[in-house]
Order: structure tokens, then sequence, then C-alpha cells
């Protein structure tokens, strides 16, 4: 009865750390995809200096003779 109590332990454990790892591997590439969509997203903040560029080009553009 021990040996099977044992037996049972250790297969619980290993199916346990197996989901664990699939869960934490499944974690890990959501946030590897996460911090790769973060550096396509544009901000505001980002659009402020094109937008300034933009501007002082069609100011040019606009007084030019």
């Amino acid at each position: 009865m021990d040996r099977f109590n044992e037996m049972l332990i250790g297969g619980i454990t290993l199916v346990g750390g197996f989901l664990t790892k699939r869960i934490f591997n499944r974690q890990d590439q959501l946030e590897e995809k996460i911090h790769a969509l973060e550096k396509l997203v544009v901000t505001k903040e980002d659009l402020e200096p094109l937008e300034r560029t933009t501007n002082i080009i069609l100011e040019h553009i606009i007084n030019r003779k």
C-alpha cells in the first residue's frame, strides 16, 4: 500500500510539473508577443515631432514663391 501511495504521489507530481511548465511556457510566449506589439504601437507623443516637421515643410511649400 505504501508503494502504491508513493507511485500515486509521484505520478501526480509529474503531471502537475508538466502542466505548470506548459502554462508558464504559454504565458512567456504571450508576454513576448505583447512586447513585440508594444514596439509597433504609435502614441500621440510619438507623432508630435512628425507633425511639427510636416508643418514646417508645408509652410515652406506654401510660402515659397
